[in-house]
């Protein structure tokens, strides 16, 4: 997996259509807005993203991050243990 630029997927300030779907936001919706543009967050991505594989088991993507591949829970983010061998 390829770390997201820092510019990706932001909507054009100046476009004022461009933030029509803030309207719709939940709460949960406007965290992730804020936290995806947090630089501090996007550097702890990038590192945990460099160790993170993927594959897959029937219809569904695994994505695996090493325990030692960055700590995204100070974030709020929540992994769960998932170990089939």
């Amino acid at each position: 997996m390829n770390p997201p630029s820092r510019d990706q997927d932001l909507p054009d300030w100046r476009d004022i259509g461009a933030y029509d779907y803030c309207m719709r936001l939940t709460r949960r919706g406007w965290a992730w807005e804020f936290l995806r543009r947090n630089p501090a967050f996007q550097d702890d991505l990038e590192i945990a993203l460099r160790s993170v594989t993927v594959s897959q088991v029937r219809s569904a993507d695994v994505v695996r991050l090493p325990t030692d591949g960055g700590d995204l829970s100070r974030w709020g983010l929540l992994f769960c243990q998932f170990d089939r061998t």
